[in-house]
């Protein structure tokens, strides 16, 4: 077994644009590039074309069409390695559903130490180190 490489690229996938642009601001803020999408297509286009995503941070709720979870498997079938990170203001969609050692579920509202203890507990080394210092 390999060791995971570091988180540097995230696809955040947010269908609502305030909360996306919050958790790219934050995102950002650590020192991590972002790559803010709106739908389940555009999450898995940007990870197939980009070499560089090291983790999906995915609502599960995005209106119609595939859901995070529905995302984050097709998104595994292709990058068995990629952790994901769940976002929800439902907790019960964590019910009777197993996430493995490369998955954390965070309910909504949280805080962004929360989130950025989730990210790093992923094996995440931000390209700017220094940004986390603020």
């Amino acid at each position: 077994m390999t060791a995971a490489l570091p988180i540097r690229d995230v696809v955040v996938l947010e269908d609502d644009a305030l909360v996306r642009d919050v958790l790219t601001d934050i995102i950002e803020a650590e020192g991590f590039f972002v790559h803010p999408v709106a739908t389940a297509a555009d999450a898995l286009a940007r990870i197939t074309a980009s070499a560089g995503c090291s983790l999906l941070l995915a609502d599960i709720e995005l209106g119609p069409g595939p859901n995070g979870f529905e995302a984050a498997r097709a998104a595994q079938e292709r990058h068995p390695e990629l952790p994901v990170i769940y976002l929800t203001a439902w907790p019960a969609h964590s019910n009777d559903r197993h996430f493995g050692p490369r998955e954390r579920f965070l309910r909504k509202p949280f805080r962004t130490p929360e989130l950025v203890e989730a990210i790093r507990s992923l094996a995440a080394a931000p390209f700017f180190p220094s940004a986390a210092k603020n």
